[in-house]
């Protein structure tokens, strides 16, 4: 199977196992919005960021050189030296976090501090088992898992928000249950046991999976620093009300980045497999990126040009505010993304060390920015820091992969994406401030003009096999 048809093949089965789960967790939006209050939300949002800051650090990102190394393995003992040895080393780093964790519960009795660590044990136990599913080739038992996951998720919440009226706490044990609970099952399930052998435990196995993981961790704490810092600075300036309303910003680029991971999860092994294939992977880079690319602005414009009209259909109550900063947070996605395509190429590589470098810089420069934009142009101020931010670690990152490869860019392209960024922004900020419903048309014909002329040879393959 050529590498382009495997990637297609792997993103449509991870889609499909996410796709219905994220739809309906976002159509749910109204009845959280008008059960949960804005400060509610903010909390909630607030502490699951934090355990994401903490998986990395705690898991070493044994997940990320599991799946990676596992990609390699050709025999059984290779793979159970490979589970049994991250185990351990996954094992070692939740003790370390739970010992400090007690320790800062003893002195300084934190609030919170215990769904920080039921989430961070829960999300590093469902990415373990993720990563071996995936390594083995297993894309469809991995889709399954996940899709459990998160429908079980949702379910609870309704049963714990909308019924039982449990708030927060409602929230954050759905989180905890379904992940935790759904790996658990999934790992008994497919006997995945088998492959855990204390004898196979080699130490400098151990020392060449870190090697690959700990320059990740950087990269990942750094993501998940640019998301926290923002809400960090709004919380203790603008309040939790405040928090809420971005939260909920950020729920519409979230759905972006969730989509653009379904094809993450097969670029990263699609990238390293192509290294050992027979096609010439420079083309079959190239052939990603420019689809890639082309596909995604054209998502961001047209999400923009829609949003006045879905924001206020599923955002209820006091929210409503948040409109106004979805597009620059979808544009900085969009950044973050590509980035990611980057990304896949390093890790491919097995060159992590770019990734941590790269992010490193670009959470330096949305600290600097959050602290000073955020207390004089609130949560534009937090939205801005946010892009430029993604649009540095975005420009690093396309200059430092030309050392792999050669990504053509092409200019016209370039100069036509940055006439119809201005114009669906120009027409959109105006139709929000008030300019009438006929600034909201040429928004949507902006962006609807640009897809269609982006998109024109997908487009046009699939009327031909319709007919």
């Amino acid at each position: 199977m050529g590498e382009a048809s495997r990637l297609i093949k792997n993103t449509g089965i991870i889609a499909v196992g996410g796709m219905a789960t994220k739809l309906v967790s976002f159509l749910l939006l109204p009845l959280y919005t008008s059960v949960l209050t804005t400060a509610d939300y903010g909390t909630v949002d607030y502490i699951n960021t934090i355990a994401l800051f903490c998986v990395p650090a705690v898991s070493l990102l044994m997940d990320e050189a599991l799946f990676r190394f596992l990609i390699d393995c050709r025999i059984d003992e290779e793979r159970s030296r490979a589970v049994t040895t991250s185990c351990v080393v996954l094992l070692a780093g939740c003790v370390c976090f739970a010992f400090l964790a007690i320790l800062a519960w003893l002195i300084f009795k934190p609030e919170n501090l215990g769904w920080v660590v039921g989430l961070v044990v829960a999300g590093a136990l469902l990415q373990m088992a993720s990563a071996v599913l995936r390594g083995f080739g297993d894309t469809v038992g991995y889709s399954v898992m996940n899709f459990t996951a998160s429908a079980l998720t949702i379910v609870l919440n309704v049963l714990f928000i909308a019924v039982l009226r449990w708030g927060v706490v409602g929230m954050l044990s759905a989180t905890v249950i379904a992940q935790g609970g759904v790996a658990f099952s999934f790992m008994v399930m497919r006997k995945l046991w088998r492959y855990i052998d204390p004898s196979a435990f080699s130490v400098s196995y151990a020392r060449d999976l870190l090697r690959y993981s700990f320059p990740l961790i950087p990269n990942k704490v750094s993501w998940t620093i640019n998301n926290l810092l923002d809400r960090l600075i709004i919380m203790n300036t603008l309040g939790a009300s405040a928090a809420g309303v971005y939260a909920v910003s950020y729920k519409f680029p979230g759905v972006m980045d969730q989509v653009y991971g379904f094809f993450y999860q097969s670029w990263k092994e699609s990238s390293a497999r192509a290294l050992n294939s027979d096609e010439d992977e420079s083309v079959f880079y190239n052939s990603v990126y420019r689809a890639l690319r082309r596909f995604m602005m054209s998502v961001v414009l047209l999400m923009s040009a829609l949003m006045p009209l879905v924001y206020g259909i599923l955002i209820k109550g006091s929210f409503g505010e948040g409109l106004l900063y979805v597009p620059i947070l979808l544009l900085a996605t969009y950044f973050s993304n590509i980035s990611g395509f980057y990304g896949g190429i390093f890790t491919a590589h097995k060159e992590t060390g770019i990734m941590g470098t790269t992010t490193a810089v670009s959470a330096a420069l949305c600290a600097v920015l959050c602290v000073v934009l955020i207390p004089h142009f609130g949560l534009y101020g937090a939205s801005v820091a946010t892009l430029l931010a993604m649009i540095v670690v975005n420009e690093y990152r396309r200059i430092k992969v030309a050392k792999f490869t050669k990504l053509v860019e092409d200019r016209v392209e370039q100069v036509l994406t940055l006439i119809s960024i201005v114009g669906v922004f120009a027409f959109y900020y105006l139709s929000a401030y008030g300019a009438g419903i006929l600034s909201a048309i040429v928004c949507l014909a902006v962006a609807l003009a640009f897809f269609v002329y982006m998109n024109a040879d997908v487009l046009r393959k699939l009327l031909s096999a319709r007919k």
